[in-house]
């Protein structure tokens, strides 16, 4: 007397234990960061040195930075500007400008 289903059970079972065992829980960022996306911050950093950054893009502790201002005019002979990565963690001093009245 053969019984098929205590195969599919097994097989059932392997592959419930096999996604769960796979599946990585997802977890939110633990701390927020001072500024949003869209925002014109500028970074200051322990040599002195700033940078103005709008940005684009956060990932993990680096920001991606887009042009702080809308560019205008014809494009014909203009490259897009570089992608740039500013390291968080790096920066001294996150400041943003305030807001006119």
């Amino acid at each position: 007397m053969r019984h098929p289903w205590p195969i599919g059970v097994l097989l059932a079972l392997a592959a419930l234990a096999g996604y769960a065992a796979g599946a990585a829980p997802a977890q939110a960022q633990s701390e927020s960061l001072p500024f949003r996306i869209g925002e014109v911050v500028t970074f200051r950093y322990p040599d002195n040195g700033s940078r103005d950054c709008r940005i684009a893009e956060v990932r993990g502790m680096f920001a991606l930075c887009g042009p702080t201002a809308e560019r205008q005019g014809p494009t014909y002979g203009r490259s897009e500007p570089p992608e740039e990565w500013i390291n968080i963690a790096v920066a001294e001093r996150v400041t943003r400008p305030r807001e006119r009245k």
